[in-house]
């Protein structure tokens, strides 16, 4: 909405930091923007309108895939709170409104030294027009134009392995072109590492169990640059269904790891425990629903900024 855009730019104009931290965030999209359901031999399968109405038609007829995406709406993000993955289905582009949004989100809080890496494999050029349908949506979240700054190298990538040696050689090549006066640098990868966990892989650094010795992988690639930050938003989500089926996905930028990214380029700071407008039932930050004030008090406690800083954004929204 034309508010909301306005709101993020005045707010975000305000924030100038007095020490320049530089952020590269590596996007990763299936599993990331949108719901990915682990199809063993085959690609991962969208958790889009389309598939998830055919899977409801299927119910009851033995179909192995149409079982586990009908486990995947009906499965709770956050425990209590009877909301499901059905509130993240993609539509358009095979997309999630609420997941894009969400990245709108970061981008915006990672101030005005971010660079959005495409890491994805929507980076090859058979994607071309996904990916610009893409940075069109983002467009439109931020409220002004948006493209990529950049796109790893492309290369033949089946195992979390390849992903993750893939983003170590960007950054390893990033840091050594950096200016050693540049300041701080922050990483924030959002990826689902191909729908699996970050656990049993072997690097030449060592074995990598975790999203820690991930982190700490990248941190070695950096070299020199001891300014560097990482995190990893490791969007993978595997669990049994009472009937023992196994489901894997790729859950997409849920409500936990956006606060864990949100805390990261936001230093100590950390989302409130119950922030209405960031709810996944509702996820939209229109004026409509929560009104303008309503709409500030969520950035603040999303990014915890001063008030008088969203205050003077409010002023000038209600003069126009």
């Amino acid at each position: 909405p034309p508010r909301l855009n306005l709101t993020f730019a005045l707010v975000a104009s305000s924030l100038e930091m007095a020490v320049p931290v530089e952020t590269l965030i590596f996007l990763d999209v299936d599993g990331v923007l949108n719901v990915g359901v682990y199809d063993q031999g085959n690609a991962p399968v969208a958790f889009n309108a389309d598939n998830l109405q055919l899977a409801e038609q299927l119910a009851g007829r033995g179909h192995p895939l149409a079982d586990r995406l009908r486990a995947v709406a009906s499965r709770e993000i956050e425990h209590g709170k009877d909301i499901t993955y059905k509130s993240l289905v993609a539509t358009e582009g095979d997309l999630s409104d609420t997941l894009v949004e969400r990245l709108a989100w970061l981008i915006q809080s990672a101030g005005t030294m971010c660079q959005v890496v495409l890491s994805s494999s929507w980076r090859r050029p058979q994607h071309a027009r996904r990916a610009a349908f893409l940075e069109s949506r983002i467009s439109k979240q931020l409220g002004k134009p948006f493209t990529f700054d950049d796109r790893t190298v492309i290369r033949e990538e089946r195992t979390a392995m390849d992903r993750l040696k893939c983003l170590g050689d960007y950054v390893e090549t990033f840091c050594k072109k950096r200016d050693s006066n540049a300041g701080k640098l922050r990483l924030l990868v959002l990826e689902d590492f191909c729908i699996s966990a970050l656990s049993g892989l072997s690097s030449n650094e060592g074995p990598i169990d975790s999203c820690e010795d991930a982190e700490r992988y990248l941190l070695r690639k950096a070299g020199d640059d001891t300014t560097a930050s990482v995190r990893i938003i490791h969007t993978f989500e595997s669990w049994k269904t009472e009937q023992g089926m196994r489901v894997a996905i790729g859950c997409g930028i849920t409500m936990e790891h956006f606060s864990r990214a949100l805390k990261f380029l936001d230093g100590e700071r950390c989302l409130q425990d119950d922030p209405v407008a960031l709810e996944d039932g509702a996820t939209k930050l229109d004026t409509d629903t929560l009104g303008l004030k309503g709409l500030a008090d969520s950035y603040v406690g999303l990014v915890g900024h001063p008030p008088s800083l969203v205050d003077r954004a409010l002023t000038l929204v209600h003069g126009m």
